[in-house]
């Protein structure tokens, strides 16, 4: 079954969650701002041979456009890209292809992400390579709790937190949720995400993280970034 998407003052807008998916000022820019700068990415790509991303919330697939056109750009060259992905609500490939069009610089990446689909429409769930890209991404059409579970202990470099709010998707940033994303963390692995909500920081430094506030992206007052100890 398709999830429902709706449009909200131009911005696409869940009905199951009732919140936007990203931010109305610029969602391409958020990605860039909240998740690539907030996890120092492209310096630290630099130094490994395989670097592992995970993501709570595919959503869109713009947090990943925006890795993939930056791991373009700064990639060493034999190193190796693993995106992970959990989403327990796809959207289908049609609707992600309305959503990206309004991102032309992403015109070629999208095409090459949507092209990855079965008979559903919907994204393949699990591993798929570009190896001219030397990338990989992987799906999990799950729910976070048991999609984390079954992942294996201290491989992830840096994470997306970036489900719904946590006041309008509980479920996605339990104390259960956040000790997982420590526990599959990396030695100085790191952790962005555009809440700066008090439960969510304290949860994630109870697991093991440093956390810190900096400032949010847009009008937003704050989000967190941390490095696991």
């Amino acid at each position: 079954m398709t999830e429902r998407l709706d449009w909200n003052n131009g911005v696409p807008w869940s009905e199951r969650f009732e919140d936007i998916y990203y931010s109305r000022s610029d969602g391409l820019a958020e990605s860039r701002y909240v998740f690539l700068q907030g996890n120092r990415v492209s310096e630290r790509w630099q130094k490994k041979s395989i670097f592992r991303i995970n993501e709570t919330g595919f959503g869109t697939g713009l947090n990943f456009l925006a890795t993939w056109q930056l791991w373009r750009e700064t990639r060493a060259q034999d190193s190796w890209l693993y995106f992970e992905s959990i989403e327990g609500f796809p959207l289908d490939r049609e609707q992600l292809k309305l959503i990206h069009q309004e991102w032309k610089e992403l015109k070629t990446l999208s095409k090459m992400l949507l092209a990855a689909k079965h008979s559903s429409s919907k994204l393949l769930p699990d591993w798929q390579e570009w190896p001219e890209e030397r990338i990989k991404l992987r799906l999990h059409h799950a729910e976070v709790l048991p999609a984390l579970q079954v992942m294996q202990s201290n491989q992830v470099d840096a994470w997306f937190l970036d489900g719904f709010s946590p006041k309008k998707n509980p479920e996605m940033w339990t104390m259960d949720v956040l000790r997982e994303v420590a526990r599959i963390t990396c030695p100085e692995g790191t952790c962005a995400t555009y809440t700066a909500a008090s439960h969510v920081r304290k949860g994630l430094e109870d697991s093991g993280f440093v956390m810190k506030k900096i400032k949010g992206f847009a009008q937003k007052r704050e989000m967190l970034h941390g490095c696991k100890l």
